[in-house]
Formats: C-alpha cells, structure tokens, sequence
C-alpha cells in the first residue's frame, strides 16, 4: 500500500510539472525561411517543446495592422473561441495551437504587400498570453500580370492548348471534378496547391510551358469513359501565378470530347 502512495504521489509530482511547463514563458525563435509573392513560409522553434503557441498574420491592407502586437493576438483569441461552436470533436488546443517545432506556410498572399507574422505563446487553460509575442515583419514579392488568354480545343482524344503568346510560360493540369471540388475546394485553388508544392520540391521548372500543346488524352493510364474533369491554365513564373486560370470543363470518351464549360477569371462551384 505504501508503495502505491508513492508511485501516485509522484505521478501526480510529474504531471504537476508537465502542466507548470506548459505555463511558463519561454523564447519563440521565429525564422523566415521564404517569402514569394503569394506565399511565405516560417519555422517556429519554442525551446520549450510543451508551452503552446498559436499565431496571427495581418496585412497592411487590415485596418488593424498598427495596432499593439498585444491586442492582435487578443483579437485573434476571441475569433478562435468564437469559431469553436463550428468544430463537433477536438478541443480549443487541438484545432488552434502548435507545440514543438513547427514549419508554417501563408499562402494566397498578396503580392508586393507588408505583413506581420506574430507568433504567441498561450495559456490552453485561460487562453490568456504568456510573455511578449515574436512580430517578425516581411514583403511580398511583386507579381507581373501578364496579357496572355488561351484558346482550348478537343479533336478527337487530343487536348490542344494554344497561348495567345508563345513567349510566356504557363502552367497547366487536370483531374477529375468531382476530386478537385472535394478536396480543393475550387479549381483555382487545385492549380494553386499544385504549383507550390512543385516549387517547394524544386520540380517546377519542369512543369512550364511555352507556345502550343498538344496532349493525347488516351495514353493517360487513369482516364474512364464518361468521366468528367476539369483543366486549369493560368500564366505562370516563379511558382506565381500572372493571369487569371482559364478553367474547362469536359467528359472524356475514347473517340470525342464533350465541353461542357469554359470560363476564365471566375469557376462555377457547383
């Protein structure tokens, strides 16, 4: 029975510790490890791999950007506590905070912009903040929007693209709708992924194209009949995007092709 007390007593020692870790102030080193036009990414290191932090970015568009680092994180905060009521599992900590080592990626940024990245350790218990929040200031790249447009066309099982510019380099790829409007959300936003994940791992020079393609939909091993999908093109350098997405809309047979919408700038979501 003795033994018992013990091994309870400091169970309880340890996690009272755990749990006092988790409060104390500790650094947050903040690093900038890119910064494009649309994107940035960071590495968060707390040397206390149990204190939770969390972050909030801003823009010098927001009419809060001058405001206190402080009163930020604050509003922040509150628009996090705010939005639980939309999460049925997980908890406050679980869906809004990091612990450990992290690397965290703004994306659809705009470009040639100030923001601020702050990055603050939290309280899982009272969400109040602990210590001084890590501003780390950065500028988006410019992007040049480019005059270019494509004409797409079906003959047969081959897709024909043709830029209005044979100069310029673009970016193109298709996937089954129903996928990408599960996953992605919107065309946009599949071609978007896409070619920061490529830019990431270095692949992307690969995937640019200049003047016209010509692409032979039957040789794709994944391609059914009677399938719909869904093509993006957009001008693109740099892993950034410089027109607006030329978006088609088909269902593939062996002999034809079916379009069934070609929009350009804007996407039906349905």
């Amino acid at each position: 029975m003795k033994r018992s007390l013990t091994l309870i007593a400091l169970s309880l020692f340890l996690l009272a510790g755990c749990q006092k870790g988790e409060l104390l102030p500790t650094e947050i080193k903040v690093k900038a490890e890119s910064v494009s036009g649309s994107r940035a990414r960071f590495t968060v290191a707390p040397v206390n791999s149990r204190a939770y932090y969390s972050y909030v970015l801003v823009g010098s568009n927001d009419e809060n950007f001058d405001k206190p680092a402080i009163d930020l994180c604050y509003d922040e905060i509150q628009r996090m506590e705010e939005s639980m009521d939309y999460f049925d599992n997980g908890s406050f900590t679980d869906i809004f905070c990091y612990q450990g080592n992290r690397q965290l990626t703004m994306k659809t940024l705009a470009s040639d912009k100030d923001y601020k990245f702050i990055v603050f350790q939290i309280n899982p218990k009272t969400h109040e903040v602990i210590g001084e929040p890590v501003v780390s200031e950065f500028h988006t790249k410019p992007v040049a929007q480019r005059d270019l447009h494509f004409q797409v066309d079906f003959v047969g099982d081959e897709l024909r693209i043709t830029p209005s510019d044979d100069n310029l380099s673009y970016f193109w790829e298709y996937d089954e709708k129903e996928m990408i409007y599960d996953v992605y959300r919107s065309a946009y936003n599949y071609l978007y992924t896409l070619a920061g994940m490529y830019q990431e791992y270095g692949f992307m020079e690969y995937y640019y194209t200049t003047g016209p393609t010509v692409w032979f939909l039957s040789l794709e091993d994944n391609i059914s009949d009677g399938t719909v999908y869904t093509l993006v093109i957009a001008g693109c350098e740099e892993g950034e995007f410089t027109t607006a997405p030329t978006i088609v809309t088909f269902r593939y047979h062996p002999d034809h092709i079916d379009v069934l919408e070609v929009t350009e700038g804007s996407e039906s979501l349905n």
